[in-house]
Formats: structure tokens, C-alpha cells, sequence
């Protein structure tokens, strides 16, 4: 599986690809929860009423068409900042499956880095 997270170079938002939905179950809302240092996320399952959470598309898996978008300018911005990330450029992080905890980590650290 591709348990890939992007962030575009225009910076706004966050899209995360369908196998990290896959992987978790297919939730109808999702987390994204950061360290504090901002190094790692993890996409984990929620509520809606998690203040973290974001509503999945109810048609992500089946409409080719539909991705999963997370829009947050600040929390974006943080995230790029502390990773010392280009404003401006693509980037891609893939992550890793942590049964126990049905998260998917991803490490926004250089050497972890998929492009």
C-alpha cells in the first residue's frame, strides 16, 4: 500500500491518499494529530466530535475522482516551518501502519522524506 501524505507547493492543504483511509478502515472521520516538536503526524480514526477531526468523502474509495483534502493554512505552515520544508515546492511523505494504535505515522523528517 501507498500510505502517502502531500502537501502541494501552493502550501493550503493537506491531501491524504486513499490507501492511509484504506489501511484504517475506511473511517467516516479521521485525526491528523502532531508531536509537539512537529516532526511526525498521525492519522488516526476519530469522532466527529474530536476537535481534530476531519470528515472522510463518502465517495473517496469508489469515485476515482474524490481525494481527501485537509485545508488549514496555520497548521500547514507550522508543519513546513518546523520541518524546514520550501514554502512553494511539492512535498511527499509516506507513512508507516501501526496496528496497535490503527495510526498511520508520518515522519516529516529529512531522511524520511519520499520526494
Amino acid at each position: 500500500m501507498n500510505l502517502l501524505v502531500t502537501i502541494p507547493a501552493e502550501s493550503r492543504r493537506m491531501n491524504v491518499g486513499k490507501d492511509v483511509i484504506r489501511i484504517l478502515g475506511s473511517p467516516t472521520y479521521i485525526c491528523v494529530l502532531q508531536r509537539k516538536d512537529r516532526k511526525s503526524i498521525a492519522i488516526t480514526p476519530c469522532t466527529a466530535e474530536h476537535p481534530m477531526s476531519f470528515k472522510v468523502p463518502d465517495r473517496l474509495l469508489t469515485d476515482g475522482q474524490c481525494r481527501m483534502m485537509i485545508n488549514g493554512i496555520q497548521f500547514i505552515q507550522a508543519l513546513l516551518e518546523a520541518n524546514e520544508l520550501a514554502v512553494g515546492k511539492d512535498h511527499q511523505f509516506k507513512g508507516r501502519y501501526e496496528a496497535e494504535k490503527n495510526a498511520v505515522i508520518i515522519s516529516l523528517e529529512n531522511d524520511e522524506r519520499e520526494c
